[in-house]
């Protein structure tokens, strides 16, 4: 692979990993249109590397505050909102990790050989996302959720395991249907998130040796975690004024553009 296809494909990474556009969707297309053939393991590994490294940086206060509300109910034997919050965040890491581990192998051997496919989950869930953002209600904090709403919202996160759907699509409109606004959702999505990137690297150690000494590896990682970083705090940001609908529109206008992309390779 040519270094620019990684700065590309890193840049996408960055972008679509945390907007609900879904990465996994815009990597199997786009590798598909560059290259001709699906995205290497190697430098998939290398790209979600880097996103995981973004929320790490970004959200480090907030990992800093759960891991110290922890230790503090260790010392004093009784549970406070903050280590609630971290229960809520292991519980909620259970159905991707399950189902992930099962069945992730199948769905991306599939999606890859049938690029088009992402399409649809492109257009359902960003008219979700549309919908639900304009009628749910809040009546929530992230610091009231308890371990069945995060069991709910890891829930949708495992149906990311599908290409097209969006991880940060699928956790926002779980939190969202559960009560909270739109930032407290996706600061919950991204939170969440972290562990079961975490985890995903740890399956795939294999990948990372094996690749350490290629550049594209450090090029991709490096340019979706700089990428990552920026567009985690241009999100947050956004969605203290503004709604979700210019993702919905996004994810539709994409999925019809690359149907007739695809249908004419």
């Amino acid at each position: 692979m040519e270094l620019w296809h990684s700065v590309v494909l890193g840049i996408i990474q960055g972008l679509a990993e945390f907007l609900p556009i879904s990465s996994s969707g815009h990597l199997i297309i786009v590798s598909t249109m560059l290259q001709g053939q699906p995205l290497p393991m190697s430098l998939e590994v290398a790209l979600h590397v880097g996103t995981m490294v973004a929320l790490l940086i970004y959200f480090w206060r907030d990992w800093l505050d759960l891991l110290q509300g922890s230790l503090q109910t260790v010392k004093e034997k009784k549970l406070n909102p903050r280590s609630q919050l971290l229960i809520n965040i292991v519980v909620g890491t259970i159905p991707a990790a399950v189902i992930g581990l099962a069945f992730e192998h199948q769905i991306e051997h599939f999606f890859t050989a049938h690029p088009y496919l992402v399409c649809f989950p492109l257009v359902i869930v960003g008219i979700l996302l549309w919908w639900i953002d304009r009628k749910a209600p809040v009546h929530r904090k992230m610091l009231d959720f308890g371990p069945k709403q995060g069991f709910l919202v890891g829930v949708a996160q495992a149906c990311a395991l599908f290409p097209g759907t969006s991880r940060s699509g699928a956790t926002i409109i779980a939190s969202r249907l559960l009560g909270l606004d739109r930032s407290d959702a996706a600061r919950f999505s991204f939170l969440l998130g972290t562990p079961a990137m975490a985890g995903a690297a740890v399956l795939k150690a294999d990948e990372i040796i094996a690749s350490i000494h290629l550049p594209e590896f450090y090029v991709g990682m490096i340019v979706s975690a700089v990428t990552g970083w920026l567009v985690i705090g241009f999100l947050m940001r956004y969605l203290r004024t503004y709604g979700f609908g210019v993702f919905a529109i996004y994810r539709i206008l994409l999925a019809l553009v690359s149907i007739g992309i695809l249908m004419s390779h």
